[in-house]
């Protein structure tokens, strides 16, 4: 198989959002518009967030897109200049008061098709609460811990985003749970 020739592209934002119309050739001869979400090289992060009992740290909010609550995990785009791992560290502590100086690489996935952006999962254990929350604008976090039990459920029924981090965080949350 072969990429696609790449016509051209125009670029919208809605807020703060960007949409990119993307226009490719088609193996068949057809031109085709694409939409994507976020800008070409976007990076973002999430974090399995473990408190030295083995809780999972949650950011719980609502998600306009489901229209649901969803227990999330601690995360965000990385800002220019920043390095994944310094982000993460920050999003963790602005999101849920909680520091880890133990935090692992899990590896990097795209969330779907249609974004450009590239999401680095990491595992942190020995969460402690160091401080309050500081968020942003128009984000509204409570703050939890559940089970890895529950964690694992929430993955796998949909009741979360960031899925991925806990397919590759999956062998070593199972054996954490067993002992």
């Amino acid at each position: 198989m072969k990429a696609w020739k790449k016509l051209g592209q125009r670029v919208s934002n809605i807020g703060y959002r960007p949409l990119i119309f993307k226009n490719y050739l088609l193996p068949d001869g057809n031109e085709r518009e694409f939409t994507i979400y976020g800008n070409q090289g976007d990076r973002g992060v999430a974090v399995i967030a473990l408190t030295p009992d083995n809780k999972v740290v949650i950011a719980r909010q609502f998600r306009p897109g489901p229209e649901k609550i969803m227990d999330e995990l601690p995360g965000g785009l990385v800002d220019p200049g920043e390095e994944p791992l310094e982000s993460i560290k920050r999003e963790l502590k602005e999101e849920t008061g909680y520091t880890s100086d133990d935090l692992r690489y899990l590896g990097v996935a795209y969330r779907d098709a249609y974004n450009n952006t590239e999401t680095h999962y990491y595992l942190a254990k020995n969460c402690i609460k160091t401080s309050d929350q500081t968020l942003d604008d128009a984000e509204f976090i409570e703050v939890d811990t559940i089970s890895i039990s529950e964690l694992l459920e929430n993955a796998m029924n949909g009741k979360m985003t960031d899925s991925p981090a806990v397919l590759l965080a999956y062998s070593e949350l199972q054996n954490l749970v067993i002992q």
